[in-house]
């Protein structure tokens, strides 16, 4: 009877550790973040702007540089595999040879979406 009992437990134990590993692996680790880039005076959403976000002095080869642009919505969205506290620049470049420029930082946490809003301000020239 002991026999039997100890290969039952042993036949439970060992049908259940492979679901209680693959389990534990469904957790999502990615940082995901939503720029928003409003006009100063407006308020408005603004399309079109170049969104870079990174760490430390904007270097292109640094590992959490990205760079991209606002959708219709004046959003640019993207994901980070790790946790970071980002520094965020987005320009418009216009038509003139002017540029209009907001700057702002963001602390990405595991698994969580952030959204940050970013001013565009005034005019600047080159």
């Amino acid at each position: 009877m002991k026999k039997i009992l100890v290969k039952l437990s042993l036949m439970l134990f060992f049908s259940l550790l492979p679901i209680a590993l693959f389990s534990s692996c469904d957790s999502d680790t990615n940082s995901y973040l939503d720029v928003i880039v409003l006009d100063e005076t407006t308020r408005e959403p603004v399309s079109g702007v170049t969104v870079e976000l990174y760490q430390g002095n904007c270097d292109p080869s640094d590992y959490n540089y990205q760079v991209g642009t606002t959708d219709a919505n004046g959003v640019f969205s993207t994901y980070f595999l790790a946790p970071a506290i980002l520094s965020i620049r987005a320009t418009l470049n216009l038509a003139d040879g002017g540029f209009r420029r907001g700057t702002g930082t963001v602390r990405l946490i595991e698994g969580d979406l952030k959204t940050k809003e970013v001013i565009l301000e005034a005019r600047v020239q080159y």
